[in-house]
C-alpha cells in the first residue's frame, strides 16, 4: 500500500500471491461461490480492511484467466 495525496491508501501494482493463492484454492474447491470471495479474505486475513478485500478480488478476477493459462503451458 501507498499514501495518495488525499492521505487514503491505494494498492500497489504488484501481485499479492499469497492472496491469490488462497482465492485460487477457495475458487478450486467449489465450496464457495467467489461474488463473497472478499468476505472470506477478510476472515482470513484479519489485517485486511474489505475494501482493500475487494480490490485485490477484483484484480485477481481480472488476471484469473491469464494466470492460469502460464501455469498450463
Amino acid at each position: 500500500m501507498t499514501a495518495s495525496r488525499s492521505g487514503t491508501r491505494m494498492r500497489s501494482l504488484a501481485p499479492d500471491s499469497e492472496y491469490f493463492a488462497f482465492l485460487d484454492a477457495l475458487r478450486d474447491s467449489g465450496e464457495v461461490n467467489t461474488v463473497l470471495a472478499a468476505t472470506y479474505l477478510v476472515r482470513e486475513f484479519p489485517n485486511l480492511r474489505a475494501e482493500e478485500a475487494r480490490a485485490i478480488c477484483a484484480d485477481w478476477r481480472a488476471t484469473y484467466h491469464e494466470r492460469r493459462t502460464r501455469l498450463v503451458h
